[in-house]
Order: C-alpha cells, then structure tokens, then sequence
C-alpha cells in the first residue's frame, strides 16, 4: 500500500499538464467570470472567493444605479462615453441588463449621480480584473 506521500505524488503527476494539451476550461471560466460576477471562481471551486466578488460587484452595481449613475451609451461619439461604456461592459450581463431595461439613461446632474457613476464604472473594471484572475488560476499561472 503507498504511503500519503506517494499517493501525494501521484496525484501530482496526474495533475500536470502534457506539453501542449489543450483545455477549453480557461476560456469557459474567463467568459462565465465576465458574463456573471464571480462565477470563474465558483467554477474552479473557490466559493468563498466567487461569492465575495459577487457580492462587491452585485453591490457597486446597485449602489451606482441607486445614485442615477448615468449608463453610458457607446454610440454617442464621445470618446468618454466610448471609454465609459466599455468599462462597464466588463460587468457582463449587469450592463446588458441595464441597456435593455433602460436603466442609468438619465443625464448626470448632480455630484451623489457622478459618483453613481464611477461606481458602476468601478463595478465593471474590477468584474474585469476578477474573470481574468479566475482565468489565470485555471491556466494554472496563479497559484491559489
């Protein structure tokens, strides 16, 4: 019978990678991590991790809209809208969601709906930085 030690390393080598394999597993996590906030990690197995994120960016996106933060709009040739709406399509289907219920169409008026605003840019960038870090972890680049 092998030791843990040797069961350890086993499981180890079975673990690695052959060179040039190829697993559709890191895509798969980096568009569900994008689409719905922490889902990249749910899906790796790291719960605590995806419901935090879930939860921060669930509450940015909410606490924006609640300020009248102002959902941009792509076409209106601004190059601030431009940037603005790219930010928060990193929120996945929050900002789709938004577009087609007509949320955050109200013109910035006041400070408390700029700072509305940013939240809901803050909710994007960091939706972004969450499903490529999910991305990393499934590559096997990141340890946990």
């Amino acid at each position: 019978m092998p030791t843990p030690a040797q069961q350890a390393q086993t499981r180890d080598l079975i673990a690695q990678r052959i060179p040039g394999e190829k697993s559709s597993l890191p895509a798969i996590v980096l568009v569900a991590g994008w689409l719905i906030p922490g889902a990249g990690h749910m899906i790796l197995g790291k719960w605590v991790r995806g419901v935090l994120l879930f939860a921060a960016i669930i509450t940015l996106y909410v606490v924006g809209l609640g300020l009248a933060g102002k959902i941009y709009n792509p076409s209106s040739g601004d190059i601030l809208d431009i940037l603005g709406s790219v930010a928060q399509l990193g929120s996945g289907l929050l900002y789709v969601l938004a577009r087609v219920l007509g949320w955050g169409a109200n013109p910035v008026l006041t400070t408390v709906a700029d700072y509305g605003s940013k939240a809901l840019l803050t909710a994007g960038l960091l939706n972004i930085l969450a499903a490529v870090d999910a991305h990393s972890l499934a590559n096997g680049r990141k340890a946990s």
